[in-house]
């Protein structure tokens, strides 16, 4: 395979997007591609906000079988995993602030000794007394990858939590660059797929050595290419971006009670969990109106940011929602041969959002306030979505310069949805 690729412009829209090039001249060859397009923005994200995007997330279960039945099925699952998405072998390598694009290096496995130590590596079974919050607490302390001797750095683990009782949790601890909230999701069905599957063969008979050729490609690529209307419709979408962020109004913001740290690096978790009844009866009724549930809970941070600001009708107007983290998977857009369940990497864009407040009445009820946001909301997404094959083109305003800071994110479950 050759890379090939160059840097998007106004005047080249039509550029090929680089792929997995073949490095020779040392004892085994390798394979590398830059990030692209949200992988490159998650990876910066996490540089600049010393870890945010950087996620421990999985699952509780239980099972009749013993623990060290579930041990093995689990191993077997993390290697039958590593087989069909080997980006989570992948090293990423370069200069965190420097202009030389960050890049995938991957190393296809040699023998089975290696697989072996690869996977005492990142498979480990931890003695958890349920206590499972904690246990996501202190994972996401850590920053990733994790280093040890005589190994490449680590950027991607799976726990297996042995609990009492036949209960057990499952998590992945890993970058955001990999680990979107559908593909995620999907990697862990194929996990609990092949673990409750009698009949499924050892991850050592597989054809070790092939396994890159499942490496994901790009973002445009795996959709399908440039749309064959990008000179036209594509080039007066790249003409509107610069000025759908420019802020004309004062941006609705969140201050905190508190104004200083209380405890550096130390993540919280605030959860409402809504039963099934009330989830089926929330879903109908927000179909039933014409928007996702993506549609509504924007309109519902929106929502939020209006009842803690408190803003008098006289200055309303002088307002806008910001939804700048507003994002689309592009797996539902993954085009054959890419298989949907295995092309686990980060795969959305990030729609620039606005909403003005003049567009949203000041005086109507709270509900009739929500439906008018999640229409304003929708509208946007709406004018947006013929193109939004531009993932790439947004990525070079991500190449930004590590911060000192201390504040500290992590995914702790919460999968960002997708439209």
């Amino acid at each position: 395979m050759r890379a090939r690729g160059s840097i998007a412009t106004m005047n080249a829209p039509h550029y090929p997007e680089p792929t997995w090039m073949r490095i020779s001249g040392r004892k085994t060859p390798f394979y590398t591609r830059p990030l692209l397009g949200s992988e490159l923005f998650d990876d910066r994200t996490s540089v600049l906000l010393d870890g945010m995007t950087d996620a421990c997330v999985g699952f509780t279960f239980q099972s009749l079988y013993a623990a060290d039945e579930v041990k093995q099925r689990a191993r077997n699952a993390f290697a039958k995993l590593r087989f069909s998405c080997p980006i989570i072998a992948t090293n990423i390598v370069g200069d965190v602030s420097g202009p030389i694009p960050r890049s995938w290096v991957y190393a296809p496995v040699q023998s089975l000794s290696e697989l072996t130590h690869w996977m005492n590596d990142a498979f480990c079974t931890v003695q958890q007394d349920l206590n499972f919050n904690t246990f996501v607490e202190d994972t996401s302390l850590r920053r990733l990858p994790y280093q040890s001797q005589n190994a490449s750095p680590l950027w991607f683990r799976c726990y297996l939590l042995l609990g009492s009782n036949n209960k057990y949790g499952l998590y992945f601890h890993g970058p955001h660059a990999i680990m979107d909230g559908g593909p995620t999701l999907n990697a862990f069905a194929l996990m609990l797929q092949w673990m409750t599957n009698d009949a499924i063969e050892p991850a050592e008979n597989l054809p070790w050595g092939t396994e890159w050729h499942n490496l994901p490609l790009g973002p445009v690529s795996a959709t399908g290419g440039p749309r064959e209307d990008w000179d036209i419709a594509g080039i007066e979408l790249l003409k509107q971006l610069p000025d759908s962020e420019v802020a004309r109004t004062i941006p609705l913001a969140a201050r905190p009670f508190r104004m200083s740290q209380s405890a550096v690096g130390k993540t919280c978790r605030l959860e409402r969990v809504l039963d099934p009844a009330s989830t089926r009866r929330l879903v109908n009724k927000t179909q039933i109106v014409g928007y996702s549930m993506s549609h509504l809970f924007e309109a519902a941070y929106c929502m939020a940011l209006l009842t803690r600001n408190q803003l008098p009708p006289s200055v309303w107007n002088t307002y806008h929602f910001l939804g700048n983290s507003s994002a689309i998977s592009l797996i539902p857009h993954l085009k054959l041969p890419y298989d949907t369940k295995t092309h686990f990497i980060s795969s959305r864009t990030h729609i620039p959002m606005q909403i003005s407040m003049a567009e949203i009445s000041p005086t109507v009820s709270p509900r009739r306030q929500l439906l008018q946001i999640a229409h304003a909301i929708k509208q946007k997404y709406t004018s947006q979505m013929p193109c939004r094959k531009d993932q790439t083109l947004r990525v070079p305003s991500t190449t930004l310069a590590p911060s000192s800071g201390d504040f500290r994110c992590h995914g702790k479950g919460v999968m960002p949805l997708s439209r």
